[in-house]
């Protein structure tokens, strides 16, 4: 459920037109559970220009390019339809068993932009998609609608292989469904009945035994949407269907208290929470409730980095175990997506700004490091582990889940600046923005100036259209430790002194027209321990997660994490803010020097987030020390290397190859070949010296790869990679014998597949050196 329509503004009707927008459909049932804030329907909310605004509108340009008749291949093909167009690439491809995932976070997208603004182009596009959607369902039997056809649910209900068929049908139900509340499109709403009816229909026929039994197939956010359709429909059909989907095996032990987390995929398991959030709402039940709530404790507390991101590899380990995680796989976008609307469900409901907090940790940390600046394109997982990089999708050939999550949360920036009560409006992020708001005395817009996370310094003006008293409630986040500043109209505000880290500050009077409230908020350095290693932190500004930046010349392969020797309480001692560009830091004095931005500034660089703080003379240091001598070491005995999948460097060594494909990869950019394939490279030699030959690999690699290397055409050596040395690159080094090289100026390196079945590679990095 997206939070904004059952949030609608204080005296407006379900239907009312808001801003450039669509008229909006409010629910039928309202609900039961009590709120302390209520966040603003869509429209009310605009991003002024600065960082958001720009984001908001790269991801517009992004669907822009987006074509409706692409997404609609593989649904007119299960419905034996023409098929214009090609269809669209990664999971979106016809052979894809999440196909037509992805045309559900596009129109959910659609639907919050276009109701922000009208935006005409999405418009047509999103209302032209939910026509032909609704010719595919015409065409098949009983309301039924996928790109897939119906096989994959009976595969599913005989717990036969497949991959997620309900999580796809959520996926779709969503867009339909916010295509209604938020555009006010009927037929969304009569193709989403008519899905729901089908598959109601389908669970029917089997009892609660098997039910929960096809509930161990990941199913998404079913339980959420179905009650959103309850809610606008006020049919007890689609309540009785949602509670079906509650994953009892899941869901029971948290409400009794216990953590029963670990080993579980992330992502599959947090929309059964959304799930309960909106249970709650609906019902009022304290169940659900406290399944919420203790799950959000057991996350934030034991399973959550500096970031507010909990899993490597798409699932959480073990509670408080955190430092042997880091790796190129943690963060997956779709979590923090989803981590984002359990923090804002509690917020809404209890008011607490612990939960906002957790919303800014997490959007600067974990939302706006998705987008690559000048491209739009988004990543899957966050990095956390050292020198690694952000991996950027292509616009037409990926559509992963983080992807579809991603032009959802891009579309939807503005959601959580603002809240409002009973007399009071709540300014919760800051950012260049306005609100309207219907407060008691009538119409209230309020906007901010700030360059903030950059600077704490907030010049928020108040224009009532008459003069009217309510609260201006601020938020003081979590990480000041310095004395906030509030004047009013440039007069000190004597309630300042009540700010408090972690809170809320009130300002309660009578407000005119021109009032301006001025907000300084003292940004400092700080560290955060990983939960299980006190010597292992990462280093903040404020809210923001600072990146160490690697190889800021040229990537090496098996770089050592550095090592620091600066007061791990005290950064500022040891970390100075640098005049060239915002937010920008280099260390001091330390064994690395090294420059800090945010991570969300960062965009192809390889970076780190958490570091070893060691005082002077300790093992920690003299290891670090030590490999550094032998990385530059190898770089002295260096006679000549190949940057792999650097199309100059690669022709300037001769590349040669059959089925051999190069790509991007966290740690670098990697070389294979497949079947039959090969490549090889020209590389000179020191025809005085001994050689050994380098090569760097993934250490995570596994899956038949069992290569042989030849060097001058005579087989060198066999190597098997599998899981050698998981999250990190390494390098192994192979002697060259002396009559191979003796007297010669180059020699030619070739990789091949070592038999059947097998491929060569991925290589990552590829030099000569001077045997030592």
């Amino acid at each position: 459920m997206h939070h904004v329509l059952f949030g609608l503004a204080i005296g407006l009707s379900a239907t009312t037109t808001l801003g450039c927008g669509p008229v909006q459909r409010g629910p039928v049932v309202a609900n039961k559970a009590p709120a302390e804030l209520e966040a603003f329907a869509y429209g009310r909310v605009t991003l002024l220009p600065g960082p958001l605004k720009d984001a908001f509108e790269r991801n517009r340009r992004y669907l822009h390019s987006l074509t409706p008749d692409r997404y609609l291949w593989t649904f007119r093909k299960t419905a034996d339809l023409p098929t214009p167009e090609e269809p669209y690439g990664g999971w979106e491809a016809p052979k894809g068993e999440l196909r037509g995932h992805s045309i559900g976070h596009y129109l959910s997208a659609c639907a919050r932009v276009i109701a922000q603004d009208g935006d005409p182009v999405l418009k047509a596009s999103a209302d032209y998609t939910v026509a032909e959607l609704a010719k595919c369902q015409a065409k098949h039997a009983g309301g039924y609608l996928s790109a897939y056809p119906e096989e994959f649910f009976d595969r599913l209900e005989a717990r036969k292989k497949v991959w997620a068929p309900y999580y796809t049908v959520h996926k779709i139900m969503l867009g339909l469904w916010e295509m209604y509340a938020y555009t006010g499109n009927g037929q969304a709403l009569d193709v989403l009945r008519k899905m729901a009816d089908y598959f109601k229909g389908r669970c029917d026929t089997f009892d609660d035994a098997h039910m929960q039994r096809v509930l161990d197939t990941e199913f998404g956010g079913m339980q959420e949407v179905l009650l959103n359709l309850y809610a606008s429909t006020g049919e007890q059909a689609y309540l009785d269907f949602a509670r079906r989907f509650e994953h009892r095996s899941f869901v029971n032990p948290l409400r009794e208290g216990k953590d029963n987390l670990a080993g579980r995929h992330a992502n599959t398991h947090i929309p059964k929470i959304a799930g309960e959030a909106r249970a709650y709402e609906l019902t009022a039940e304290a169940a659900y409730r406290k399944t919420v709530e203790f799950f959000c404790d057991r996350v934030a507390t034991t399973r959550s980095y500096a970031t507010g991101g909990s899993n490597r590899g798409e699932h959480w380990g073990k509670p408080d175990e955190l430092a042997g995680t880091l790796g190129a796989h943690n963060q997956e976008f779709c979590t923090s997506y989803n981590w984002q609307k359990i923090c804002r469900y509690l917020l809404r409901w209890t008011g607490d700004a612990r939960y906002a907090d957790m919303l800014e940790r997490s959007f600067y940390n974990g939302i706006l490091v998705s987008q690559h600046p000048e491209t739009g394109m988004l990543i899957y997982f966050l990095p956390l582990g050292t020198g690694f990089r952000k991996s950027h999708g292509s616009p037409f050939a990926t559509f992963t889940c983080c992807y579809g999550t991603g032009i959802q949360a891009y579309a939807s920036l503005a959601d959580d600046l603002y809240f409002h009560a009973d007399g009071a409006l709540y300014v919760n992020l800051y950012t260049p923005s306005a609100v309207l708001w219907d407060g008691p005395g009538g119409a209230v817009r309020v906007s901010q100036e700030t360059t903030y996370p950059d600077g704490g310094h907030v010049r928020v003006k108040v224009a009532p259209a008459k003069p009217a008293e309510f609260a201006l409630v601020l938020r003081i986040p979590w990480w000041v430790t310095q004395a906030v500043g509030v004047t009013i109209n440039g007069k000190p505000y004597a309630g300042a002194g009540k700010a408090k880290p972690g809170s809320w500050l009130p300002i309660a009077r009578q407000w005119n027209d021109g009032d301006v409230v001025e907000l300084a908020l003292p940004m400092t350095l700080h560290t955060e321990p990983i939960n299980d290693d006190p010597a292992l932190a990462a280093v903040m500004y404020g809210p923001l997660v600072l990146a160490g930046l690697l190889d800021e010349t040229a990537p090496k392969p098996d770089e050592p994490t550095p090592v620091f020797t600066g007061n791990l309480n005290d950064p500022a001692a040891w970390l100075a803010m640098t005049a060239a560009k915002p937010v920008t830091f280099r260390t001091r004095g330390q064994p690395a020097d090294m420059t800090f931005i945010p991570i969300h500034r960062v965009v192809d660089e390889s970076y780190g987030v958490y570091w070893r703080f060691a005082k002077p003379g300790s093992k920690a240091l003299a290891a670090y020390e030590a490999d550094v001598e032998r990385i530059r070491s190898r770089a002295r005995r260096t006679i000549d290397s190949v940057a792999i999948g650097n199309a100059a460097s690669e022709k300037a060594h001769d590349l040669k190859g059959e089925n051999t494909q190069s790509g991007p990869h966290h740690a670098g950019t990697w070389r294979h070949a497949g079947k039959g394939g090969f490549f090889s490279y020209r590389l000179r030699l020191d025809p005085k010296a001994d050689a050994v030959l380098a090569v760097t690999y993934w250490g995570s690699d596994t899956g038949n790869r069992i290569f042989d290397i030849l060097a001058g055409g005579e087989r060198l050596a066999t190597q098997t990679l599998n899981k050698d040395r998981p999250g990190r690159l390494f390098v192994v080094e192979y002697p060259l014998p002396r009559r191979l090289t003796q007297g010669k100026k180059a020699i030619v390196i070739r990789f091949q597949p070592s038999g059947k079945g097998t491929m060569a590679g991925g290589v990552f990095a590829l030099a000569v050196l001077r045997k030592e």
